[in-house]
């Protein structure tokens, strides 16, 4: 007589932890923990991402189904559903999870899950559309690409990976926007280049009004361009002393040197086109509305919203040119001095300096970080000169004193829109890295 198979024990797949797990470092990195939004754990196991988050200031709450099945399963701005849907064996509870995580969150879904290494999934028995394990727990495995359309299909969203297996859900349009918008503008160090002014009478001007100046040019650098008065309030006093907001720019131009806001202008612009351009790669198509800051990029830069999205469009075909490709990124090694050549095979260079690249290059491995994460997550980029490929390379410790062995490759086909995943800790020879970090250009 066959037994029937042991249920599916879930409460074994609750971790204990003593750091955030790695969603919520994602959202400490790109800001979102700063306090101001209230966040709610939708399957929070034993609760010590909330602790956590407690002990940071942040309004936190969670439910989960074993360990707090009565709490409240309350709205909030952002919604972490943190490795839940691999260990629901039953399809369509897992797709009621998606659902109903996706109905509390009133800013922004994270979503997470476990991506699939052949290596993994061999060492368990099929179960279901995924494999039971050793400790009688389910996973369901997902390949980056299957994760991300299966979010979108589900939510009738755009999913926009931010790290392996891990990927933001926007409710606004016009927040994502925003949020694709800061991932391409470079933070650059400005000098705030000053220049003598013409009268003794301008300069005591200028010196009883020193700090506010320097934080409207600051403002200018960053921008590029004219802030208008909602982009710099703390600029206000000037506009009192001028009669107007639109004198300030001409008065305080007079004491900076003209070359850093070319260059800065300049900069923005290019930062600009590459997300222009990255916003025709995506499945689904830009969208018809932008938020008031980038209408006002798109004018002073392009002519208009119209003539940005052309001209983002016409970069992005560039990438099919494979000789302009090439010659871009011998230019970023010959020229500017980033990375490390391999002879005609490839160019290694560090995260780090990716936006020192020419836009053709940046707008290249943009589209292959568009299929799996952000550049935060990853050491060292590799651009492949005789394929149409991008390999990202992650290192247990890149910075460290000891030689780095290579934790994960992720390669990008781009040809057929493929990602490959090879995890090397515990499950290849660990390959250290060939040459010394500051071979690689990292800052």
């Amino acid at each position: 007589m066959i037994q029937p198979a042991e249920p599916i024990a879930r409460h074994r797949t609750a971790l204990r932890r003593s750091t955030l797990s790695s969603p919520f470092r994602c959202l400490l990195d790109f800001g979102f923990l700063d306090g101001r939004r209230t966040v709610f754990d939708y399957g929070c196991g034993r609760g010590d991402d909330l602790r956590l988050l407690t002990g940071m200031g942040v309004d936190a709450a969670g439910w989960d189904p074993i360990y707090r099945p009565n709490s409240p399963r309350r709205p909030s701005d952002l919604v972490n559903l943190g490795f839940v849907l691999n260990v629901v064996e039953d399809p369509v509870e897992r797709q009621r999870t998606l659902k109903a995580a996706w109905a509390l969150a009133q800013e922004m879904l994270i979503v997470s899950v476990m991506l699939g290494y052949k290596a993994h999934q061999q060492r368990f028995s099929a179960h279901g559309d995924g494999v039971r394990t050793q400790r009688n727990t389910f996973q369901k495995y997902y390949s980056q690409g299957e994760f991300r359309h299966y979010v979108e299909d589900t939510l009738d969203a755009n999913a926009v990976p931010i790290a392996p297996g891990i990927c933001l859900v926007f409710r606004d349009a016009m927040n994502e926007q925003l949020f694709l918008a800061t991932r391409q503008q470079v933070r650059r160090e400005w000098r705030l280049l000053r220049r003598d002014p013409g009268t003794e009478a301008v300069a005591a001007a200028a010196e009883r009004h020193r700090p506010t100046i320097n934080a409207y040019w600051e403002r200018v650098l960053e921008l590029g361009r004219p802030p208008v008065a909602e982009e710099c309030p703390e600029a206000q006093p000037l506009a009192r002393l001028l009669g107007s907001w639109r004198r300030i720019h001409d008065w305080a131009a007079q004491f900076f040197s003209p070359d850093e806001l070319e260059a800065s202008a300049i900069a923005r612009q290019e930062d600009l086109l590459v997300y222009f351009a990255l916003s025709h790669f995506k499945r689904r198509c830009a969208y018809s509305k932008l938020p008031a800051r980038l209408l006002r990029d798109a004018r002073f830069f392009f002519g208009g919203a119209a003539k940005a999205r052309a001209a983002g469009k016409r970069a992005l075909f560039a990438v099919a040119d494979r000789d302009r490709v090439v010659d871009d990124t011998l230019f970023c090694h010959r020229e500017l001095g980033i990375g490390k050549l391999n002879g005609v095979h490839n160019l290694t260079f560090h995260c780090s300096v990716l936006g020192e690249c020419l836009p053709l290059v940046r707008i290249y491995v943009g589209c292959a970080l568009a299929l799996f994460g952000d550049v935060g997550a990853v050491d060292l980029i590799k651009v492949h000169l005789q394929s149409s490929k991008v390999t990202f390379l992650q290192y247990d410790d890149f910075h460290g004193g000891q030689p780095a062995l290579l934790a994960e490759r992720i390669k990008v086909d781009l040809a057929r829109q493929r990602v490959e995943f090879s995890d090397y800790l515990g499950y290849r020879p660990p390959q250290p890295l060939e040459g010394d970090p500051p071979e690689y250009g990292q800052r």
